[in-house]
């Protein structure tokens, strides 16, 4: 995930916290100058993929704009991190934040926090405690450079482990290499079941991701997932109540929610398809064979 202006970033969240660090400058990605942001103006949040499926939406535009517009941009990437290269300078967000148990797959309970060091002169936190601030002696303080303002001093320091060997496992492998094979089984999977009679996927957009939805005929998504799951086959559900606007425009929800990983394989992959299918009722029984010589006698034979 390369962090492309100097930036410091911060472990947020129950049970993480480190300390902050800065990356190194790449002039050559860095986004066109801009308006600074406005303090007074209301941050858009976003996320450019959504929990609910397999849409990839065009972040990077989003950031021209608002860099151009001066307003505060916080990317939301929690789908994103560790499923392919995501790149701030690209972006052009001023805070990314993700969890590390997803496509990272890091420990439960662990995120980061990711602060254009341009936003830190006007984004406070909301706590002010030992490890976000200096105590002046007096009745006032100092807030800590960079993100670590963001950090909070109670930490589960195994987590924190588990995160670092997780982001650093990703690295050693290589987010180019990591999403090009995710997006390729992503695909795999949702061309596959898209040719299955009695299934219907429901990604939408012009690019797509590994998160892959589906929908079996006449069948309850939660049966569809016990079922898949009877089969040693882990996938999860939607959830209309964490997916509002998509349920009020295509009221599509629950769905069947697929995410193979670049560690998973074709075989696994068509495995699952073949569960679904049968499911589906449409898998067809194999043509009878061919009697052979003497076996339509013997089969009438008194």
């Amino acid at each position: 995930m390369p962090c492309a202006p100097t930036a410091t970033s911060t472990p947020t969240g129950p049970g993480t916290n480190n300390r902050s660090s800065t990356a190194t400058t790449r002039p050559d990605t860095a986004p066109p100058s801009a308006s600074p942001p406005d303090q007074t103006s209301t941050p858009i949040g976003y996320a450019p993929v959504p929990t609910s499926g397999g849409l990839v939406n065009p972040a990077a535009e989003i950031g021209r704009i608002t860099r151009a517009a001066g307003v505060p941009f916080l990317l939301d990437a929690t789908q994103s991190v560790g499923q392919f290269p995501v790149d701030v300078a690209e972006l052009g967000c001023d805070m990314l934040t993700a969890t590390g148990r997803k496509f990272l797959r890091g420990p439960r309970g662990t995120g980061f926090l990711w602060v254009r060091p341009e936003a830190l002169g006007y984004l406070e936190p909301h706590v002010t405690e030992i490890a976000a601030a200096t105590w002046d002696g007096k009745r006032s303080f100092t807030w800590h450079d960079g993100a670590q303002r963001f950090e909070t001093w109670e930490v589960s320091y195994a987590n924190v482990l588990g995160l670092s060997a997780a982001v650093q496992q990703a690295l050693d492998l290589g987010m180019d290499e990591i999403g090009r094979r995710a997006l390729a089984l992503g695909t795999y999977l949702r061309d596959r079941l898209d040719a299955v009679p009695g299934i219907t996927t429901y990604d939408l957009g012009r690019q797509r991701c590994a998160i892959v939805t589906c929908k079996v005929d006449n069948m309850a998504t939660a049966e569809v997932a016990a079922a898949l799951a009877g089969h040693g086959i882990n996938v999860s559900t939607t959830d209309p109540v964490q997916t509002q606007f998509d349920t009020e425009y295509r009221d599509v929800h629950p769905l069947a929610r697929l995410s193979p990983h670049y560690y998973n394989t074709e075989a696994e992959i068509d495995r699952a398809v073949g569960v679904l299918a049968e499911l589906a009722g449409a898998r067809k029984s194999p043509a009878p064979r061919p009697a052979l010589p003497g076996e339509a006698l013997q089969a009438v034979r008194p």
